[in-house]
């Protein structure tokens, strides 16, 4: 499929950024011959803010290779996208890469995969990906164990989107697994959904580049290039059929679970940032945003993501892909407000680590308001613990990370919301809400957040011309609060001399002076404080 001297690391992350950051963010189909087989193999992320893209890709395939890094061992998310394959009635392949690291742990990882998923251990094949060591006897095993896609014979034409991108030049550029018939150039075909019509501009599959073919048939996976420049008609999800063909099944809806704001550094970018986030969606289903306006910043979206992650890498996107300046505010999840009580979104999560760190990672859940599940350690150490959503975000990972050295890996599953103990923490600044600075806090948690809060913004905010009261109100109760002294000029400085009532009269009417400035003053709070009170410390 690709030459010997075309080979490099990570040829099918295409993104940048995913090849800096070490891990796969999208995606990534390629079609490959082998023997007389055409193989459609698609690979997919395995971080858990990216699941959506591995449901969207179970529901275009046959079989799965559950693939394990002999260096690692098993990973949360291998457990969770086994569950999920199974949850399809897909054909596993169970296989180990690496094995030809000097830190590779081949009969570890394969004693431990075979005891997960039940299997003998002579079933799990060994590779690596990157020496070619395995990989025919893996091949030959796709082919002899994954069952061939059920062909139709149907003469009308449907094939479902699982993945699109827009192109300057050749508008919507489709990602699709054709189902039933064929798809050629010319040919005229509608959306189901949005029931638009357009006639196919060209028709091929991926090498992983773009190859043009005559058509796309039965049971192919490709692309289809439909010169469509209204990238709201084109949705991952919907069918592509002709006149006759009825819209398949397509994927249920995802809902993001946290939400954060996005606003243009320039006002006069807002434009270019709606036609930007327009693009980013139609490449990234998962994503969720909706207009708003903020006192501080102007104009701007409300974005809703599945992670933290998430969050960054379309922070990062929208700077690198599309040329824009952001200011992004912290990521916080939604809460349900149901007659008068709040309620919080729950996770279950799923922690993977060496036995040792069993103890902290105990104590860091349990100071997360976590409640234990389970616990198996028949081969390694398995821990579940539902845990409210607001800790994850909070700094769960970081200190996850510190706590194990980096060994532990975790993978979480939206649960349910559930009632709790949480109210709004209202920052004011000279009696005015700042709802920038205001959020949702668990009561126990309330008065350690309003003083760092006050605490930050006395250092962030620059005098003014009179007093700047800062205070932190939760539950309708003032619980902390922070004070900056006004600029104060030297009145007296020409008297020398003579009665004291004179020098008391000038001090009582500055005095006067400043009493009225801080009724009728704004304080002017800097750009540069928002940002830095949302930047990470």
């Amino acid at each position: 499929t690709v030459e010997k001297n075309k080979h490099e690391a990570q040829l099918l992350d295409r993104n940048p950024i995913s090849r800096e950051r070490g891990i796969t963010i999208k995606l990534a189909p390629v079609s490959m011959r082998y023997k007389d087989y055409l193989l459609n193999l698609v690979d997919t992320p395995g971080h858990v803010d990216f699941s959506y893209e591995v449901e969207r890709t179970l529901a275009s395939v046959e079989g799965v290779i559950l693939l394990v890094d002999a260096t690692k061992g098993i990973q949360a998310q291998t457990i969770a996208h086994a569950y999920k394959a199974l949850s399809h009635n897909l054909t596993i392949i169970p296989v180990i890469n690496k094995i030809d690291m000097d830190s590779a742990m081949v009969e570890k990882t394969v004693a431990d995969l075979a005891t997960f998923l039940g299997v003998p251990e002579d079933t799990i094949y060994k590779i690596s990906a990157k020496s070619g060591i395995g990989v025919e006897e893996l091949l030959n095993a796709v082919i002899a164990k994954i069952p061939p896609p059920t062909v139709s014979n149907m003469e009308h034409s449907r094939a479902l989107i699982f993945d699109s991108y827009y192109d300057s030049h050749r508008g919507v550029i489709a990602f699709v697994r054709l189902f039933e018939g064929s798809l050629q150039a010319g040919k005229k075909v509608r959306l189901c959904q949005v029931d638009v019509h357009f006639e196919i501009q060209e028709v091929g599959i991926f090498t992983p580049d773009l190859v043009t073919t005559k058509e796309l048939s039965e049971a192919q996976i490709g692309y289809v290039v439909t010169n469509m420049k209204n990238i709201h008609d084109v949705r991952v999800g919907d069918t592509i059929a002709d006149r006759q063909g009825v819209s398949l099944e397509g994927y249920k809806e995802v809902k993001p679970m946290v939400f954060a704001s996005v606003f243009p550094t320039d006002p006069d970018d807002f434009p270019a940032l709606k036609k930007a986030l327009e693009k980013l969606y139609l490449n990234d289903a998962a994503l969720q945003f909706e207009a708003l306006y903020s006192v501080a910043f102007g104009a701007g979206y409300r974005v809703g993501f599945l992670g933290l992650l998430h969050a960054d890498v379309s922070r990062e996107r929208l700077e690198r892909e599309y040329g824009q300046s952001i200011i992004l505010t912290p990521p916080k999840v939604d809460y349900k407000n149901e007659n008068g009580a709040l309620y919080e979104p729950i996770v279950t999560v799923t922690i993977v680590t060496p036995e040792k760190y069993m103890g902290v990672i105990m104590n860091l859940c349990e100071e997360s308001r976590g409640i234990f599940l389970t616990m198996d350690n028949v081969s390694q150490l398995v821990m579940i613990y539902e845990i409210p959503l607001a800790e994850i975000l909070a700094n769960f990972f970081d200190r996850l990370k510190t706590v194990t050295s980096g060994y532990a890996s975790v993978d979480w599953e939206f649960k349910e919301y559930r009632k709790a103990d949480i109210a709004k923490l209202d920052i004011l600044i000279n009696s005015e809400v700042i709802e920038e600075f205001s959020d949702y806090v668990v009561t126990i948690r309330a008065p350690y957040k309003a003083r760092e809060i006050t605490s930050r913004l006395k250092d962030l905010i620059p005098r003014q011309q009179f007093e700047v009261r800062i205070q932190a109100r939760f539950d309708s109760r003032f619980i902390a609060s922070e004070r900056i002294s006004p600029f104060r000029k030297d009145v007296t400085a020409k008297l020398y001399g003579g009665d004291r009532t004179r020098k008391d009269k000038l001090l009582n009417k500055q005095k006067e002076g400043k009493k009225k400035m801080k009724q009728i003053g704004k304080v002017e709070i800097p750009k540069e404080a928002f940002i830095s009170l949302f930047s990470k410390k």
